[in-house]
């Protein structure tokens, strides 16, 4: 399997939720072929800032944030260094570069597009056998999906 990039793009933060909640059901059944690595949601303010949602019923609460998750979150739309520095554990400048060293300029612009202010996405790096599983959670609760195959090796 190769590691992938998933981004799923919502209209509000509820079935953002909805559809961690199902990737981590879908991480923890037997047989899947669906290997979660790391994963976070977060969402585009008005002045088009990302930021990292937080809640107790947070699904991936806990979860180690990938360098790549963490470059995607900074490429996308302006997130503030200091917040995902501290989030990641990691200088923003190596963030940067593991991100544009795994994702295309299409792929990132084509995510920047879909994620206008007031969306909410679900970013994740994961191993997939078969895209299936994930397209149908998210197209069931209305969000478009992004993917990617990883070009190099994720930190």
């Amino acid at each position: 399997m190769a590691d992938t990039i998933i981004v799923a793009i919502f209209s509000n933060a509820s079935p953002a939720y909805e559809t961690a909640k199902a990737i981590m059901d879908l991480k923890d059944a037997r047989g899947s072929g669906f290997r979660l690595k790391s994963g976070i949601i977060v969402s585009k303010n008005a002045e088009g800032d990302i930021s990292v949602l937080e809640s107790d019923s947070h699904p991936f609460r806990g979860m180690k944030v990938g360098a790549v998750v963490g470059g995607l979150i900074g490429l996308i739309g302006g997130a503030p260094i200091a917040a995902v520095g501290a989030l990641l554990g990691s200088t923003m400048g190596a963030i940067g570069a593991a991100g544009t060293a795994i994702l295309t300029s299409a792929t990132v612009t084509s995510i920047k597009k879909a994620m206008h202010p007031g969306t909410v996405g679900v970013i994740i790096e994961a191993e997939e056998d078969n895209p299936k599983a994930v397209d149908e959670i998210v197209a069931g609760l209305g969000g478009c999906v992004y993917r990617q195959a990883a070009r190099g090796a994720i930190a």
